[in-house]
């Protein structure tokens, strides 16, 4: 009963039902996977977001408070207090020498009891001396950079500051200058140096999940970049910092590579933070569940694409009956007993269809049987006589007729013509499938400058310079030949001098220029736009201009074709008009090139 009332129903009906069964499975699969991966991609962004800004910026600011500490604590030591002003002021070298050792061992006992592995080394500087645990590491930074830092110190006046100007290069210093505490002195005994280093620094604080690759680092101060844990262009750092509006994150391509960034501030210090991984490290987090979900839909889809099939096949078989009908009539046949199925029975558009065809089917067949069959047995008699008229053998039989006749009386200029004129006929009404060469085309022009210079012997002057190597170029026929033509008779026609008329080939960045120049006439200006836009109208009877532009254009393409120009001869002050052909040099050996078989379909039309 359901396959029955299915089968009846309008083929509309069919197709929407389908169709919206589909979109609402489709849909409904697609909206659970979207808000799946939506959901669990932003929450694996606002995790590595909050654990970032709660946790990295807080640890340095507590490391750079630790710092500060360990600054205080050898301001206060005791033997650094006694031993500083002994080294200043003792003139005994073995006494400087002893407080000098003192005051190492203090500051190497901080430096290596201290766990933080950030802190590169600690110097003292006096006017004379310097005290550092890692005398090397303080000597790789320049004179001038020390002499600056000191000098900072100085102004400080006992207060701690951070000097962040050669981070990039030299790393971070903490610069406190030490001060007598005796009473009422404070004398300046030193300068104190810690230097730290930025990258071990963020390392150490970064909490980055271990799946991630290792994050990069950017510190700014004052909205200065003073360190990059990796190098980046300095435009693309500033167009970092700027698109971050408070404390946020954000995803940027920085070289063409995306990265996922994270800002906050470091308390009291006020130093922007910024944290970057490659996005593609976060996207990989969602990879396994994206997979799971195109699995879903796939699977969805393969579901749909089955039931569809099942249903689509009730209607699709009749319409491939209907197709094998119609074949069957393009063909002549009209009786259709293989098709056993009975349509006169269906009531939906399927049935209306099958019933409507056969019903036009077997009229069409009594149509052609009473009516059309005679008339084109009448029209293909007629066109057979006119086609044994217009035989091309009949042509050459008559002119060999004439070609003996003339060399029984003995005139020579008949012969030339007679014989002339038959390869004319030949080359232009043979129909063989080879391709035409420009050794046709020439031989073409040689019969034909055979017949015009018998008629014009004393008034044309003509030459031929095309390297023997071109002839098996591929050409379309009668390319050249209508334009000889025209100079001949334009050049004739203008003037009563010689006129002089010369054709020559080159070859340039695999295209072929042919150039075809005479006397005795010119071009008006942009005469192939014109006769294209019917401003003018050509006069002739022969092969034009424009029906040769248009040709070659066909066959090959927009940059190629016929180009007009006037020349005048700087000797003489004699005008010249020349037309340039263009097309591509294909060899003869070269068929399977596409232009190839253009041009040779366009040559057989």
């Amino acid at each position: 009963m359901i396959t029955k009332k299915f089968r009846d129903m309008p083929l509309k009906t069919k197709i929407e039902l389908i169709i919206v069964s589909c979109v609402l499975l489709i849909s409904t699969v697609a909206f659970f996977n979207f808000h799946f991966i939506s959901k669990e991609h932003k929450k694996v962004l606002y995790q590595t977001v909050a654990s970032n800004l709660s946790y990295s910026a807080s640890e340095i600011y507590t490391n750079l408070q630790t710092v500060e500490e360990l600054a205080n604590m050898i301001l206060s030591n005791k033997t650094v207090q006694l031993r500083l002003p002994t080294i200043d002021s003792s003139s005994s070298a073995r006494e400087k020498q002893l407080a000098k050792d003192d005051v190492y061992n203090i500051l190497a006992n901080y430096l290596f009891n201290s766990t933080n592995q950030y802190i590169s080394y600690i110097s003292i500087v006096q006017d004379n001396s310097v005290i550092s645990t890692h005398a090397l590491r303080f000597s790789n930074v320049p004179v001038e950079i020390r002499d600056q830092l000191i000098q900072k110190g100085k102004e400080a006046e006992g207060a701690t500051i951070w000097i962040t100007d050669y981070a990039q290069e030299y790393g971070c210093f903490l610069v406190k200058e030490l001060r007598e505490a005796s009473p009422f002195s404070l004398r300046p005994i030193g300068t104190l140096m810690i230097h730290l280093d930025l990258h071990t620094l963020l390392e150490q604080t970064s909490i980055f999940h271990s799946s991630y690759e290792s994050p990069s680092f950017l510190l700014f101060n004052n909205s200065k970049n003073i360190y990059s844990s990796q190098e980046f262009q300095k435009m693309d750092v500033e167009n970092l910092y700027a698109s971050f509006k408070t404390d946020d994150y954000c995803i940027r391509n920085i070289g063409h590579i995306p990265f996922f960034a994270v800002k906050g501030q470091i308390p009291h210090y006020k130093w922007d933070y910024i944290a970057m991984v490659s996005y593609n490290s976060i996207a990989q987090t969602i990879t396994v569940t994206s997979m799971v979900c195109i699995f879903a839909m796939l699977f969805s889809l393969g579901t749909v694409f089955l039931l569809s099939s099942k249903i689509l096949d009730t209607l699709t078989r009749h319409f491939k009956i209907l197709i094998k009908k119609m074949h069957l009539v393009g063909e002549g046949v009209y009786n259709f007993t293989e098709t056993s199925e009975d349509y006169s029975i269906r009531t939906d558009e399927i049935g209306r269809l099958h019933t409507h065809f056969d019903s036009m089917a077997q009229k069409l067949n009594t149509l052609i049987t009473e009516n059309y069959t005679n008339e084109l047995l009448k029209k293909e008699a007629q066109l057979k006589a006119l086609e044994s008229q217009m035989d091309p053998h009949f042509l050459y039989n008559t002119l060999d007729s004439i070609n003996w006749r003339a060399k029984a009386l003995g005139s020579e200029d008949i012969v030339q013509i007679t014989t002339a004129l038959g390869n004319l006929l030949r080359i232009s009404l043979s129909k063989t499938k080879t391709p035409f060469t420009l050794a046709e085309e020439i031989k073409l022009l040689d019969n034909y400058m055979i017949i015009q210079k018998l008629r014009y012997p004393q008034r044309l002057d003509y030459t031929l310079d095309i390297p023997t190597e071109y002839n098996c170029l591929l050409i379309p026929k009668f390319t050249i030949q209508p334009i000889l033509e025209n100079a001949i008779r334009y050049g004739l026609e203008e003037m009563s001098e010689i006129c002089h008329i010369s054709i020559c080939a080159t070859v340039e960045n695999h295209v072929l220029i042919i150039k075809v120049k005479n006397n005795g006439s010119s071009f008006e200006d942009h005469l192939l736009e014109k006769l294209e836009a019917q401003e003018i109208q050509p006069h002739g009877f022969g092969i034009g201009l424009l029906n040769i532009h248009k040709r070659l254009v066909l066959a090959y393409g927009k940059e190629y074709g016929l180009k007009l120009m006037n020349h005048e001869d700087d000797l003489t002050g004699e005008e010249y008009a020349i037309v340039q052909i263009s097309l591509p040099a294909i060899s003869q050996g070269n068929n399977n090139n596409t232009n190839s078989k253009m041009l040779q379909e366009e040559q057989h039309a």
